[in-house]
C-alpha cells in the first residue's frame, strides 16, 4: 500500500503537467492569418464606429446650422418689421402735427375730451358719452376766447359725482359748469371750456 501512493501522486503530477502543456500549446496555436483577420475585423469595427459618430455629428451640425439660419432670418424679418413700424409711426406723428396745424380746434377738442375722461377715471365714474363740437368765439370781459360747449353723461353714485366735479378744476382749470342733472346712478353735465384767448 505504501508503494502505490507515490505512484498515484506521480500520475497526478504528470497529468497536471500534460494539461498545462496542452493549454500552453493551445494558447499559442493561433495562426498569423487568423491574427490578421481579427485585426482587420477590429479595425473594420472601429472604422464603422467612427463613420457612424461622424455622420451623427454632421447631422447635428446641419440641424444647428438650420436653426441658426432660421433664427437669423427671423431676426432680420423682425428688424425690418420694427423699422417699418417706426417709419409708419413717424409718418403718423407727422400727419397728426400737420392736421393740428391745419385744424387746431380738432386737437384742442381732443385734449378737452381726454381731460374729461381723466377726471371721470379719477372719480371712479363710467363715462357713457361725451360731445365736444367745434369751439365758438366768446367774449368775456372784453377778451375773446374759443369756448367749447361740452356735454358729458356719466354713471356712478352721488359721492363719485361730487368727486368728479371737484376733479374738473384740476384737469380743466378753464372750465365752468353750465348745468348739472342727476337721476339715480346717472348724471349729465354741461361744461363751458375756454381754450383760446385773443384781444
Amino acid at each position: 500500500m505504501m508503494q502505490s501512493e507515490p505512484k498515484e501522486s506521480e500520475d497526478k503530477s504528470k497529468a497536471k503537467k500534460s494539461w498545462k502543456s496542452a493549454n500552453v500549446n493551445l494558447s499559442f496555436s493561433v495562426s498569423p492569418m487568423t491574427k490578421w483577420i481579427l485585426t482587420i475585423l477590429v479595425l473594420g469595427v472601429g472604422v464603422v464606429l467612427v463613420v457612424v459618430f461622424y455622420a451623427r455629428e454632421q447631422s447635428r451640425n446641419t440641424d444647428l446650422k438650420n436653426e441658426v439660419d432660421k433664427a437669423s432670418t427671423t431676426l432680420v424679418q423682425n428688424s425690418l418689421a420694427r423699422k417699418d413700424a417706426e417709419n409708419r409711426l413717424a409718418l403718423a406723428d407727422l400727419t397728426v402735427a400737420e392736421l393740428a396745424t391745419q385744424f387746431p380746434s380738432a386737437k384742442q377738442s381732443m385734449d378737452v375730451e381726454i381731460a374729461v375722461f381723466s377726471a371721470a377715471a379719477d372719480a371712479g365714474l363710467t363715462l357713457e358719452s361725451i360731445s365736444c363740437p367745434e369751439p365758438r368765439a366768446k367774449e368775456v370781459n372784453k377778451s375773446t376766447y374759443q369756448a367749447f360747449a361740452v356735454s358729458v353723461s356719466l354713471l356712478g353714485d352721488t359721492e363719485r359725482f361730487l368727486t368728479f366735479i371737484g376733479r374738473l378744476g384740476y384737469w380743466l382749470p378753464s372750465a365752468s359748469i353750465e348745468s348739472v342733472s342727476m337721476s339715480g346712478e346717472s348724471m349729465s353735465i354741461t361744461l363751458q371750456v375756454y381754450a383760446g384767448v385773443g384781444e
